[in-house]
């Protein structure tokens, strides 16, 4: 354990002084010694997990008030217009990387460049996430009326589904038996 970890008092131990008698014998009671040190060191462990669980506890409260402020957050960008999840995520992110309130980060410029790059791209996927395919497969192309006009049949790389490029054939064939030849005939 580091000092800087726990705070406990010092505790001083005496040293050990050994006691002689008259005719120069040791008397010193170590069994007394070792019970007392003993007792000291239980005394030290049990101050030192007290203090290790106040610690925790005193950690486990600032929490709840992190979540309050978290739903006071929340709604304060609510009321600044930031709904969406993403925006709200964007924001509390950036407030939190540039060490800036909440409030102070609705009105300033950059946040306000940055969450509408956001939006705009945000808005440019949901616009193009409904195209399917690409351009060879456009739908102007399974049109019969764009393959009569242009002259040709279609190949079964131009148009890859069957039923349109039989649906083209015949609107072709029929077409030709009509006897136009001009197309705004």
């Amino acid at each position: 354990m580091n000092e800087n970890d726990i705070n406990l008092d010092e505790v001083v131990i005496d040293d050990i002084v050994e006691q002689k008698d008259d005719d120069g014998n040791d008397t010193t009671d170590w069994k007394a010694l070792a019970l007392k040190n003993q007792g000291i060191a239980k005394r030290l462990k049990t101050k030192m997990s007290k203090s290790k669980e106040t610690k925790t506890e005193i950690e486990e409260k600032p929490k709840p008030e992190e979540s309050k402020n978290g739903l006071l957050e929340k709604a304060f960008l609510r009321s600044a217009g930031i709904t969406d999840k993403e925006e709200v995520e964007l924001a509390l992110l950036t407030a939190k990387k540039w060490n800036v309130d909440i409030d102070a980060l609705v009105d300033d410029e950059d946040f306000q460049e940055k969450l509408e790059k956001h939006r705009t791209k945000k808005a440019n996927l949901e616009a193009t996430s409904d195209i399917k395919g690409d351009k060879s497969r456009t739908s102007a192309k399974n049109t019969p009326e764009y393959w009569v006009a242009k002259g040709t049949p279609p190949t079964a790389d131009q148009v890859p589904d069957r039923k349109t490029r039989v649906k083209i054939a015949r609107a072709m064939i029929s077409n030709t038996k009509s006897g136009k030849k001009f197309y705004n005939d």
